[in-house]
């Protein structure tokens, strides 16, 4: 592994990373989940609406602070069912890598653990599907395995968790999507939070719920990570400190 040369800059924005101020990360969109629930005959689908909506957002304020994106890198489950594609995953993938494309200069698509058949719908836009991607010392991945030839990288940075943390008070308690920002063998790992808009995610205060081998990391080695929540109200991340001490 290389030394780290600091010289990356990361960025929180809504539920995604910016990255040099050129690469937007993106996760597990999940697309065709409401059909997978309901069916095909349900009327009214309102995800990818609100999918396209947050991301004109995020879109909206790159514009204003002149930022130009060279690559949009998706962190794997762009679709939701495992050995197929459903209709409304054929129209709205499709759909959604055509907004990508007057957006940047490349979008690169990594594989997750529902994507068994997404190379059809990568080929229909000439879209790069990869099982890992790395740029100078970062190694995006899906996050469900570890890739070795990430062994060099200091910086790793996944999706596949859905992260989400409940914190509560004496009069209510709420859920929050959130990222998780940590040490693990040696590297600065970052895990984002779905952009999927009707799950929140897996609530790491329930932490016996995690499954053995599911994530590359362990659940007590989240324990150390820090717990950022972006609030789209005043642009700004807030650090609720070590998931550890939020569970206690």
């Amino acid at each position: 592994m290389k030394k780290p040369t600091n010289n990356t800059k990361i960025r929180y924005l809504d539920n995604s990373l910016l990255i040099n101020d050129e690469i937007l990360v993106l996760t597990d969109f999940h697309i065709g989940y409401e059909e997978y629930l309901f069916g095909k005959y349900i009327p009214i689908r309102i995800q990818y609406d609100e999918i396209i909506k947050n991301l004109d957002e995020i879109f909206s304020n790159l514009k204003k602070e002149h930022v130009k994106l060279k690559e949009i890198v998706i962190l794997g489950d762009l679709k939701h069912e495992f050995g197929d594609i459903s209709d409304s995953e054929w129209r709205e993938t499709l759909s959604l890598l055509d907004h990508f494309l007057g957006k940047c200069d490349k979008i690169v698509l990594i594989k997750g653990n529902h994507d068994n058949i997404l190379g059809p719908i990568a080929r229909k836009r000439d879209v790069e599907l990869k099982e890992f991607h790395i740029i100078d010392e970062i190694c995006f991945l899906h996050g469900d395995k570890w890739i070795k030839e990430c062994d060099k990288c200091n910086i790793v940075i996944m999706g596949h968790l859905h992260p989400a943390v409940t914190l509560n008070d004496s009069y209510k308690k709420e859920k929050f999507k959130c990222f998780l920002n940590g040490k693990w063998k040696g590297r600065d790992v970052y895990v984002l939070p779905s952009f999927v808009p009707l799950v929140f995610g897996y609530d790491f205060m329930d932490h016996n719920r995690l499954e053995k081998g599911f994530s590359m990391i362990d659940n007590k080695d989240f324990k150390n990570f820090e717990v950022i929540i972006y609030d789209k109200k005043d642009n700004k991340e807030y650090n609720f400190g070590k998931l550890g001490k939020l569970m206690k």
